[in-house]
């Protein structure tokens, strides 16, 4: 399943609750919430998605996993 995508469709109500929500959550002191410090790029590439200006009546957000 190498590069396989992943695609998400939300709201932009779904998509603001939760582009805040990340934001939150990257704020946070990482060894609080998990060991593996690997979580985190996709979390930042996630939240940096949610907050570039493609959120208009739609949101398609593709993640490479």
């Amino acid at each position: 399943m190498e590069n396989a995508e992943i695609i998400i469709k939300l709201t932009p109500d779904e998509a603001l609750v939760l582009s805040d929500w990340l934001e939150k959550v990257e704020m946070t002191d990482p060894s609080r919430l998990v060991d593996d410090e690997a979580i985190w790029a996709p979390i930042h590439r996630l939240a940096g998605t949610l907050d570039s200006p493609c959120l208009g009546s739609s949101l398609r957000t593709t993640a490479n996993v």
